[in-house]
């Protein structure tokens, strides 16, 4: 995340915007279904807060802990991001951009779960395919995948 972006999230929380957060704030930018918000703490990591649950920080190698944004619709995940940042009075795509999809997908798909890998592999973006072209090869050649699902990552496998 851009270090201006990062100052200005802070500088929100810290005039009382977002909500608490254990040891401090946060500026939750999307509900998932269950309840879970998903947003940027003051130090501009994104956070995963479950209704009732402990919040955990994004770092990477720990995606898998964002898993259910994948469980909605891309379109509206990022749309609601953007929503939530322009309020907030941040840059929209810039807030947008800085979600660590590929981390999340890339962790994901390192756990082999055929319903969870398909979920990982539909979500993506175009722009990010290159970025995980190994991954998406690699299940491509899954002889435990399902078919469809080798399908499906052989089409979005890209040449280097």
């Amino acid at each position: 995340m851009d270090a201006n972006l990062r100052d200005r999230v802070r500088e929100l929380l810290e005039a009382g915007g977002g909500e608490p957060l254990e040891g401090g704030r946060f500026l939750p930018l999307v509900t998932l279904e269950s309840g879970a918000r998903v947003g940027l703490d003051s130090a501009g990591t994104w956070v995963f807060a479950p209704d009732g649950g402990a919040a955990q920080v994004f770092a990477p190698g720990r995606g898998q802990v964002f898993f259910e944004v994948l469980e909605s619709r891309r379109d509206d995940f990022d749309a609601g991001i953007e929503a939530a940042a322009r309020a907030a009075g941040l840059p929209a795509e810039e807030v947008a951009f800085s979600f660590p999809a590929t981390d999340v997908v890339r962790a994901v798909l390192a756990k082999g779960l055929p319903t969870m890998t398909r979920l990982a592999l539909s979500w993506l973006r175009l722009t990010e395919v290159r970025a995980l072209r190994a991954e998406i090869a690699a299940v491509s050649r899954d002889p435990t995948m399902p078919a469809a699902i080798r399908d499906l990552a052989e089409r979005l496998t890209v040449p280097e």
